[in-house]
C-alpha cells in the first residue's frame, strides 16, 4: 500500500493523489489517503477558509485512511499501526483538538505516530517549495507514506488517460452550475480564473506571484481571445470578482461565476473544466488542473511565461505542460 498525506486546497490535493495514484499503479498495490484533519474542517492554522477535503466528491480509486488500512496491511505491521494510531486521534473530538493546538506550537503528531510505528523510515518528504519534478520518486518502494504536494505533471501524464477518468465528478451539480454548465457548452468558452486573496494579503505568496501574475497578463490573456475567436464568451471564476469587474473589462461577452462556495470547489474545477479554452493563474494548481482536466480537441491553455518570480522556486518546464501557450505578464 501507498500513503499521502492530504492537506491545502482542491488543487493541491489533486497533485497529491495523481502523484501517489501513480507510484500505487507502479507497485499495483492499494492507495490511501491520510487527510490532514484541518483539511477535512476547511481550517488553515485554526482558521476557517473552507478549502476542505473534497477528493472524496471524484472518482479516485483511494480510501481514506483508517481502520480499513489495517486490514490491508496486517495490524502487526508498520503501516497498519500508522494507521490505527492516526484513526484514534481523529475518532475521538478531544483529541483531534489536542492534535490541532500541539500542531500551531510546533509538535506534529503525525512525525510522533511515523516514530510509534517504526515507519518514520518509509516516510518521503517532499520539502516546501521544492517542486523540482525527482525521477527517483519511482524508485521508491511499496509501503511508502508521501508528504508534499508533488506539483509536476511529469509524475502522471502518462496515465493521463486514466487520471482523466478517476477525476471526474461522482457527485450531481448544483442547479445552478448545471444550467451554466449548458450555457458554457454553448458557447466559445473562456474560463477565466483570477486569483486573489491570499496572493495581496500574505507576504509570501505576494513574494512569489509579484510580476508574474499581474493585471498585464489578464489583459494581455483576454485580448489573445479577442482576436483568436470570432465570438469568445469569458467566464470569470475569482475570489475577487468585484475587482475584476471593476480592473479587468472584457469587449464582448462575459458571465462572471460566483455562487459557488470555497466548500464547493469541485462545482467550479469542474465548470473551467468545460470550457474550451481556458486562461490559468500562475502557478494557481486549482486553474491548472482546471485546464488540465479540459477535454475539448481544439483547446488553447493560456499560462504565465513564470511559474513562480523566485528562481529557486522556478520550475516551468516541470509545472506546464507542452503546447500550453505563453502569455507575457
Amino acid at each position: 500500500m501507498i500513503v499521502v498525506q492530504i492537506h491545502s486546497g482542491l488543487g493541491n490535493q489533486l497533485f497529491m493523489y495523481a502523484a501517489a495514484r501513480a507510484l500505487a499503479r507502479r507497485h499495483n498495490t492499494a492507495l490511501y489517503l491520510d487527510v490532514d484533519t484541518d483539511c477535512r474542517e476547511g481550517r488553515n492554522f485554526g482558521e476557517y477558509v473552507g478549502h476542505s477535503f473534497q477528493l472524496d466528491r471524484f472518482n479516485i480509486k483511494a480510501d481514506v485512511l483508517g481502520m480499513s488500512a489495517i486490514k490491508e496491511d496486517g495490524p502487526g505491521s508498520g503501516v497498519g499501526i500508522y494507521s490505527t494510531l492516526k484513526a484514534r486521534l481523529r475518532q475521538i473530538t478531544i483529541l483531534r483538538s489536542a492534535v490541532r493546538l500541539l500542531r500551531y506550537r510546533g509538535v506534529d503528531l503525525s512525525k510522533v505516530a511515523l516514530r510509534l510505528s517504526g515507519t518514520d523510515k518509509r516516510m518521503f518528504t517532499e520539502e516546501r517549495g521544492d517542486w523540482k519534478y525527482k525521477p527517483n520518486f519511482f524508485e521508491l518502494p511499496d509501503e511508502t507514506i508521501l508528504r508534499g504536494c508533488f506539483l509536476s505533471y511529469r509524475y502522471f501524464d502518462s496515465m493521463r488517460d486514466v487520471i482523466l477518468d478517476e477525476l471526474k465528478l461522482k457527485v450531481p451539480l448544483s442547479a445552478q452550475s448545471k444550467a451554466m454548465e449548458h450555457k458554457i457548452l454553448a458557447t466559445e468558452s473562456v474560463s477565466l480564473h483570477v486569483r486573489r486573496g491570499d496572493v495581496v494579503s500574505v507576504p509570501e505568496y505576494r513574494s512569489w506571484y509579484d510580476g508574474v501574475l499581474t493585471e498585464r497578463y489578464y489583459r494581455n490573456a483576454i485580448s489573445f481571445f479577442e482576436q483568436k475567436l470570432s465570438q469568445p464568451h469569458f467566464f470569470v471564476f475569482s475570489d475577487d470578482i468585484d475587482w475584476v469587474k471593476h480592473n479587468l473589462p472584457v469587449h464582448g461577452k462575459v458571465t462572471y461565476v460566483d455562487h459557488n462556495g470555497p466548500e464547493r470547489g469541485y462545482e467550479d474545477l469542474h465548470l473551467m473544466s468545460r470550457c474550451k479554452y481556458n486562461v490559468t493563474a500562475g502557478f494557481s494548481s486549482f486553474s491548472w488542473w482546471a485546464a488540465y482536466l479540459n477535454t475539448h480537441l481544439e483547446k488553447i491553455v493560456v499560462r504565465t511565461r513564470r511559474m513562480n518570480a523566485l528562481d529557486h522556486l522556478n520550475h516551468p518546464e516541470d509545472f506546464f505542460p507542452e503546447g500550453w501557450v505563453i502569455v507575457e505578464s
